[in-house]
């Protein structure tokens, strides 16, 4: 059976002496991580568990839930942003944002997403970093899909860039393996990004990670895959956002790794409409008793791009889509806040939610603080960005989120999604 090890206290190259002294195999690392996979027997295991500085945990497998509709809406929300970024001139893109999508591969010859990938990793057993199952190509669509020439289908973001990091095999499984290595992949390009002297708006340097994917949350702030997103997180600087899950209506159904609390967890709500969750998506609390989701945004009738062939667009429903769109979202404030304040200033969902009820919605009967169902709301996109731009002076430079957060402070009451 495999295994992931987690030091807790040993360093990396001293669990390594140890699995090996009891015959581990097949040993692969996450460096950066800081965590080691490999093959026991029962006996072996039971050996290694019992060493004192580590811990020992069987692989789990994760998954996606998503579902197709048969026809487009009548309503795209690719009109919507296409909308809210030309309120700025020049319009704004989310140029300088890159995502690391973990996920199923992309189909990177679709029309929408050509040049959109400037990164790719494999961490199955799959032969191709391509997009067999059907699920990666959606994802990287709704953060960074571009123009084609029948239309203005387009993701949040479509200055945005890709890295393409699959975790997701072609039969649709994920292992913690997997996950861990692929988020271990995008620290250590990162972290490389950093050394080389590159600024965040490079291509070559990761902004967010994106999971749209999920198991079962068993509540153990030691699973590998949540060990791998905090520290992600806290000590490489990147916004980890996940998808609440596609399990609802019932109680603590949020999906790990969105459960974790390092971790942005997004649910979605009705596309157009009245701001209603939707029925399916996930709710709180976790097994530990954690709040969530965060945020929710629409993950509902959502077109984007075919992993079928490079010219078909199909229409999609679930939290997996939802997640995207926030990380999207992170394009168009992170560049509308560095025309306001400078090349140096940044953006982060986890600063964010320290004052999220003043710049997100909810339906008037849902609690003012943030809940089980919509977390602290949906984001108000368009008072948000306004307020970016409008707090700037003409000579205000800042790397510092504050100032906007503190304007943010003031927009208590603001109503409307856009």
């Amino acid at each position: 059976m495999r295994y992931a090890i987690i030091p807790k206290g040993k360093s990396l190259t001293d669990i390594e002496v140890e699995a090996k002294k009891i015959g581990a195999r097949n040993l692969k690392k996450a460096e950066v991580i800081g965590q080691i996979f490999c093959e026991l027997d029962q006996a072996q295991a039971e050996k290694l568990a019992a060493v004192s500085g580590l811990v020992l945990k069987p692989l789990k497998e994760y998954g996606t839930s998503q579902m197709t509709a048969q026809s487009p809406p009548a309503e795209s929300i690719s009109d919507v942003f296409y909308l809210l970024r030309s309120y700025f001139a020049p319009p704004i893109t989310g140029t300088g944002l890159t995502v690391a999508v973990l996920d199923s591969g992309v189909r990177k010859t679709h029309q929408s997403l050509l040049g959109k990938v400037v990164y790719e990793a494999n961490f199955t057993e799959s032969p191709t970093a391509a997009d067999v199952f059907g699920h990666g190509t959606q994802v990287a669509f709704t953060v960074a899909g571009g123009h084609h020439a029948l239309g203005e289908n387009s993701g949040v973001s479509p200055g945005a860039v890709i890295m393409n990091i699959k975790v997701i095999g072609d039969e649709g499984i994920a292992s913690d393996e997997a996950i861990v290595l692929g988020i271990d992949r995008v620290c250590d390009l990162a972290e490389q990004a950093r050394t080389s002297g590159l600024f965040p708006t490079d291509d070559l340097y990761p902004n967010v990670i994106n999971l749209s994917l999920g198991g079962e949350d068993d509540g153990d702030p030691d699973n590998p895959v949540r060990v791998a997103c905090r520290k992600a997180s806290q000590e490489y600087g990147l916004d980890v956002i996940a998808a609440a899950g596609n399990t609802g209506p019932k109680m603590t159904t949020v999906m790990l790794p969105a459960c974790e609390p390092e971790v942005i967890a997004v649910g979605a709500v009705e596309t157009f409409g009245e701001l209603l969750v939707w029925e399916r998506s996930s709710r709180g609390p976790t097994v530990q008793g954690e709040t969530k989701p965060d945020f929710v945004i629409w993950g509902t009738n959502l077109e984007m791009a075919s992993d079928k062939n490079d010219e078909d667009f199909l229409v999609k429903s679930g939290t997996s889509f939802a997640a995207p769109m926030l990380a999207g979202l992170t394009g168009l404030l992170w560049e509308s806040g560095r025309r306001a304040y400078g090349e140096g200033w940044q953006y982060r969902w986890t600063a964010a939610r320290d004052v999220a009820p003043y710049f997100s919605t909810k339906p008037q009967d849902a609690p003012l603080s943030k809940d089980n169902a919509y977390g602290f709301g949906l984001p108000a996109m368009g008072a948000m960005l306004g307020q970016v731009m409008s707090s700037a002076s003409p000579n205000a430079q800042t790397t510092e989120m504050v100032q906007m957060m503190t304007a943010m402070m003031m927009m208590a009451g603001v109503m409307g999604a856009i």
